[in-house]
């Protein structure tokens, strides 16, 4: 993944008129809450839901989906207990599904909820790299969303979970792509139009829409790579929501895959003195990802020393942490790679060492292990600026 998108598939896909009163607004508030990363006044409202239709769904995907961000946003992926909790709440929100889906095949809204639910599995396992799961999670995901489409193509909603399975079901490596195949041939052209469509159609998820599509044009290196679109609408998104320290680090990511070296400085350390001054919601877990990007930018620019300096404030903020954060040791592997650049291998085969040494909850080992085979080389600069 290029960068951490901050809706993802967080978001509910209904239609007005086959809701009950007030279910819908319902929806909206918890996920309004999830968006300004309130994440007990999210939690509050989808608990209401479930209080008042338990045997629908709903309050239940949105207590999972809460759960979510607070995992991806709040703690940086790095909270295994927040991830049992999430795979606790996702059952409980799947068994509500199937039950609700017995009694109301036709449920378009309701389909697209368990596909939702089997989805947020699928980019999670995605994310930490479990191929193989992300696949079975995927092909559950894609059927229900399917389905709802199917009962109700004007569902636009529905189009970012189809427009998902497309694109990453042709472009994922290897095995889990095999997999794919036999269930579905994924186009990512087709992918990204459906994307696109939910972006200018949907009711809720038109924002998560246009933030996947950042995320689709910021991989480095892609075909599908457009980082010029990517950092307008980055732009865009940061005067929406322009405290918030997600949108930021998009942004931020953005002027990076344009090669605006200088830009990405000077909004990372403009990130880092509101993490210094607790202003709004940034927070000192987010203190490895803005001196990564700092310290990347001086390696885009070949200045080692300060690259080396930066990084290794970075990867000190481990010392301190109860749980490791993915990308203070993403800077410990960035540490290994000056080291290399510098001729400094021995130095680099120890920090390589280090960052295998931390449980790998991402997915990071087959990356780190390479480097312990080959130095890195002044030809792979920049690459990509978060974490693998």
């Amino acid at each position: 993944m290029t960068c951490p998108i901050f809706f993802g598939q967080i978001t509910l896909a209904v239609e007005k008129d086959e809701m009950p009163p007030g279910l819908s607004e319902g929806i909206m508030r918890g996920m309004e809450g999830i968006y300004s990363i309130q994440f007990s006044t999210a939690d509050t409202e989808f608990q209401k839901i479930a209080d008042k239709y338990p045997d629908r769904p709903y309050g239940y995907f949105g207590k999972a989906i809460t759960t979510w961000a607070r995992l991806e946003y709040e703690e940086e992926e790095s909270n295994p207990e927040l991830d049992k909790l999430f795979q606790q709440f996702t059952d409980t929100a799947l068994e509500k599904g199937r039950l609700w889906i017995k009694k109301h095949p036709n449920d378009a809204n309701a389909h697209m909820c368990l596909g939702g639910m089997y989805g947020l599995r699928a980019r999670l396992s995605l994310m930490q790299h479990k191929w193989i799961k992300s696949y079975f999670e995927g092909r559950n995901a894609i059927s229900h969303t399917r389905k709802a489409v199917k009962l109700n193509p004007e569902l636009y909603d529905a189009y970012l979970g189809l427009g998902m399975y497309e694109y990453y079901a042709g472009t994922l490596p290897g095995a889990v792509r095999i997999l794919a195949k036999l269930f579905m041939n994924g186009s990512p052209e087709k992918g990204i139009a459906y994307i696109t469509t939910c972006k200018d159609k949907g009711h809720f998820n038109a924002t998560a829409a246009k933030l996947m599509l950042i995320e689709i044009f910021t991989q480095t290196g892609s075909k599908y790579a457009d980082p010029q679109t990517a950092m307008l609408w980055s732009k865009e998104l940061r005067e929406t929501y322009p405290q918030h320290p997600m949108i930021h680090f998009v942004e931020i990511v953005s002027l990076y895959e344009n090669g605006k070296w200088g830009d990405v400085r000077r909004e990372a350390q403009d990130y880092l003195r509101k993490i210094e001054t607790k202003k709004h919601l940034y927070k000192d877990i987010y203190l490895p990802r803005a001196l990564l990007a700092v310290g990347t930018s001086f390696l885009a620019e070949h200045d080692f020393d300060k690259a080396e300096e930066v990084f290794a404030r970075s990867a000190r903020t481990l010392e301190s942490a109860a749980i490791a954060n993915r990308w203070a040791v993403w800077a410990v592997v960035r540490l290994g790679q000056i080291y290399d650049l510098k001729g400094n291998r021995e130095m680099a085969l120890k920090t390589y060492r280090q960052a295998l040494s931390y449980k790998d909850e991402w997915g990071f080992k087959d990356y780190i292990k390479e480097f312990l085979s080959r130095a890195y080389t002044a030809e792979e600069i920049p690459g990509q600026l978060p974490p693998p």
